[in-house]
């Protein structure tokens, strides 16, 4: 059963974001990890708000990379709104990284990063040299209707709290902000949605 290991830089929205990525993860089997080392896929959810921020996530996955030479199976991929705004930009600093995954596109991770990790173990035996290469992938385009996908959670446990999205996107274009720039134009869910969810998230504590 493959493992997955996602860290979050940034807002409450990469965190709301995460959770949902890694959701779709669980549903399908695969099991989460907090250990690097024992992960067959590692997802970064990155913020550009700050260039710390990005040098954080840049410099970590590097070392990652480099670190795990003798698991060349491990699917990397780089999420969030620094994947959003460099694109493709990001295979030439990472060299190991096989995904970037833009802001609207939390709801394909899971088929991007499944099918590069099946394709890579259906290669071992007949292939043995480029068994674990594979296409990289970059997907930011626009989506409509993101918004509405950001809807499912992990089980809450003993959490008292939980994040809620209610819209993607901003319209204000301050001078001082990336967001309307990597998250795109302001989107919102219906209210009726969002009333829904939380109650799901209410009758479940």
């Amino acid at each position: 059963m493959p493992k997955l290991y996602i860290k979050t830089y940034g807002c409450q929205m990469n965190e709301r974001d995460s959770e949902q990525v890694a959701r779709m993860f669980v549903q399908k089997g695969y099991t989460m990890t907090d250990r690097e080392d024992e992960a067959d896929v590692i997802l970064f959810n990155s913020c550009s708000i700050r260039e710390q921020a990005e040098q954080k996530a840049l410099g970590k996955m590097g070392l990652l990379a480099k670190q795990q030479r003798h698991r060349p199976h491990v699917v990397y991929g780089m999420m969030g709104c620094m994947a959003q705004s460099r694109k493709d930009e990001l295979f030439k600093e990472l060299p190991r990284l096989d995904l970037v995954i833009g802001t609207q596109k939390y709801h394909r991770v899971f088929e991007h990063v499944d099918g590069i990790l099946r394709a890579r173990q259906e290669r071992r035996m007949d292939e043995l040299q480029t068994a674990f290469s594979g296409t990289h992938v970059c997907d930011v385009a626009d989506e409509e209707d993101s918004q509405n996908r950001i809807r499912d959670h992990l089980n809450p446990g003993a959490r008292s709290t939980a994040y809620v999205s209610i819209m993607q996107g901003c319209e204000m274009k301050c001078a001082y902000c990336i967001v309307p720039y990597t998250r795109g134009k302001e989107r919102s869910r219906p209210v009726r949605d969002v009333v829904d969810e939380v109650k799901i998230k209410v009758d479940a504590v």
